[in-house]
């Protein structure tokens, strides 16, 4: 890749086939994202030559890597992801050190790029504490990895699916997942009773979405009072994710819809106090409204995953100065 400009990262975009192949944890993760750090007139000692012949031995163009270092951008083989490396590691660094800033945990949601090794740059470079999946299997991938803290940030309903999560703190892991239903609270309680582990539980809260989480502060209570109560659960605290803002391309449009979020979580934390039930984590905030939330005084802890590769649909919204978060906040590519 001699003639690319900038540091890259290429993966294959074929994760699912290389799981099918039963390798392990870790030779999958270097199989999805092999990294390839060249310049544009990189040149390599003839040992630098030999570790990229170990690295790469046995390593078939096309399937098991994209690309090598040396290939020239149209050798690249297709689909693959390729990122800009400074300007990816620019963007984790910055969220990370407007966390700290703001006394804020950060777990990256791993959704965004279903990668181990790019959720470890957001844990090295950007201090992220962990990471959010959107679904069980998911989960197992960066729980196997080595990650030590995950949360499944949807409600998991399906029994066999129930089961595996609940196998998931074998692995080492803090596992936290959603509910927002009384009848799953014994779902999951009885399938870690079963597997002799733990699981830790965010009440959902639906605050504008309207895809799943409850209404009310009692509804909160309510499940907050069973988890306590069952066996093999511990209530950790409430997630509180307004993802239907978060696109919107105005900045006090997008503030708006956070304001009545943030009202309705600040009761609920309330409602659990009074019962004893103070939430150890309060969980949410997105590309497009971290900034709310990490001032709101109730949440503390962000959930921001699209930052770290800026893509076109969030790059269009408007900061407070009305200026594109692609043309200031974040970056898409490195400065030339």
């Amino acid at each position: 890749m001699d003639d690319l400009p900038v540091r890259l990262a290429i993966a294959p975009a074929h994760g699912v086939a290389a799981r099918t192949r039963r390798w392990s944890p870790a030779q999958n993760q270097d199989a999805v994202h092999d990294i390839a750090r060249s310049s544009q007139k990189a040149t390599y000692s003839e040992t630098n030559e030999m570790n990229i012949e170990a690295k790469f031995a046995g390593r078939e163009v096309g399937y098991d890597v994209p690309a090598i270092p040396g290939m020239s951008e149209e050798e690249i083989q297709t689909p693959c992801l390729i990122l800009d490396l400074d300007a990816l590691e620019r963007n984790i660094r910055k969220m990370g050190d407007y966390a700290r800033a703001h006394n804020m945990r950060h777990r990256a949601h791993g959704k965004m790029h279903k990668s181990v090794d790019v959720l470890r740059l957001q844990q090295e470079l950007g201090g992220a504490i962990g990471v959010c999946c959107q679904k069980v299997s998911e989960a197992e991938v960066f729980a196997r990895a080595g990650i030590k803290d995950v949360l499944v940030s949807n409600q998991v309903r399906d029994p066999t699916k129930i089961d595996r999560l609940a196998r998931l703190p074998r692995f080492g892991a803090r596992i936290v997942v959603c509910v927002d239903d009384l009848a799953n609270v014994a779902e999951l309680s009885a399938a870690a009773e079963k597997h002799g582990t733990s699981l830790e539980c965010f009440v959902e809260i639906d605050c504008g979405a309207g895809r799943c989480g409850v209404n009310t502060a009692a509804e909160v209570v309510a499940i907050a009072k069973a988890i306590d109560a069952a066996p093999g659960l511990k209530f950790t605290g409430i997630q509180a994710y307004q993802g239907a803002m978060q696109h919107l391309e105005r900045y006090e449009d997008r503030k708006a819809k956070l304001d009545a979020a943030i009202a309705q979580v600040k009761e609920a934390v309330e409602a659990l106090k009074k019962e004893g039930l103070e939430p150890e984590l309060v969980s949410g905030g997105g590309t497009g409204s971290y900034y709310f939330e990490s001032c709101s005084g109730v949440y503390n802890q962000l959930q921001c995953g699209s930052y770290a590769f800026m893509d076109a649909d969030y790059g269009r919204i408007l900061d407070k100065n009305g200026m594109r978060i692609d043309k200031g906040e974040w970056k898409t590519r490195s400065s030339s």
